[in-house]
């Protein structure tokens, strides 16, 4: 059996409510006749009567009542999905759920999530730092998060990935490096240094190095398996890193390390949107990820991803 349409749930329980066809007519701006047919329409699906018509009014019959609670619980259940769904359409309620990679980290997250708590303040906010960018993945894939913000992606076609943003980075060595007094430094000093970088493709490197031997300059690259790794060796002198300034800011601060700028090489990074593929975004996380765009500035659209092949 068909169901009813919500359209006839409406036009009966109306009828009852105020006992008259015609009445119900004029307050659904129909004509009688349509109100009939679709009470008609109601008793053949259903096949018993469910008004009685009198002189004077018009009232349910038992079927009818029935039909009537039923179909009153629908019909207001109904509006109160319409009423959340209004208000989370205007960000009123829900919750922005999602996870960021250590080198991408709070230092570029919280400015952005400030300004949506103050613009937000009824959305309820899930925020995980994670270790690398495959922890922050996989919070996606596990549904812990809906996006993840991170430097490297996988190419499995499980995960959609946008470039999201570019982040520049600085190149950095140690107070009592020997390159420490010169400023502006020349690209042709770094190929004479050893330059720590993390594996292909983490933190931009292929971009840094394709920036370098595109000037004439073939560094002595030494990579490392972690950013905290390349920190050590350049905290102790033994070499020249291009990291984000996220990830070095308190060793800038404290004076453990020192930014030195490099005349003609402007390294940067993608920072990538993960989700799940063919999964549109929340309200909260597109609005989220406008204000990501907004602050740091969109990627082309013609950029592509450098995916981690597997």
């Amino acid at each position: 059996m068909r169901r009813p349409s919500i359209h006839q749930l409406e036009v009966f329980c109306k009828v009852v409510r105020l006992e008259s066809m015609a009445r119900a007519a004029e307050e659904l701006c129909v004509a009688p006749s349509s109100v009939s047919m679709q009470i008609q329409e109601l008793e053949r699906r259903f096949r018993v009567p469910l008004l009685v018509r009198g002189p004077r009014r018009t009232v349910p019959t038992s079927a009818g009542k029935a039909l009537y609670l039923r179909a009153m619980k629908v019909l207001e259940n109904l509006d109160a999905v319409e009423r959340d769904l209004a208000k989370l359409g205007a960000l009123e309620s829900g919750m922005l759920r999602f996870a960021s990679s250590r080198t991408i980290g709070s230092a570029l997250v919280r400015p952005v999530l400030q300004v949506f708590e103050r613009t937000y303040p009824k959305v309820d906010v899930a925020y995980h730092v994670m270790a690398n960018s495959q922890q922050a993945n996989a919070e996606v894939l596990d549904e812990r998060a809906e996006f993840a913000l991170v430097g490297r992606v996988r190419a499995d076609g499980v995960l959609g990935v946008t470039p999201l943003f570019e982040e520049s980075l600085i190149v950095v060595l140690s107070r009592g490096h020997p390159l420490a007094a010169v400023e502006p430094l020349t690209m042709a000093d770094l190929g004479r240094q050893p330059l720590l970088l993390r594996e292909s493709p983490v933190l931009g490197r292929d971009r840094v190095v394709a920036s370098l031997e595109g000037a004439g300059v073939f560094p002595d690259v030494v990579e490392l398996g972690s950013t905290e790794a390349i920190k050590a060796e350049v905290v102790a002198g033994r070499g020249v890193a291009v990291l984000p300034r996220t990830t070095v800011e308190e060793e800038l601060v404290e004076g453990a390390l020192v930014a030195r700028a490099v005349v003609g090489f402007v390294p940067s990074r993608t920072v990538y949107l993960a989700t799940l593929s063919h999964t549109p975004l929340s309200p909260p996380a597109d609005s989220f990820v406008a204000l990501l765009r907004q602050r740091y500035g969109a990627v082309a659209d013609s950029a592509r991803p450098e995916l981690e092949r597997t």
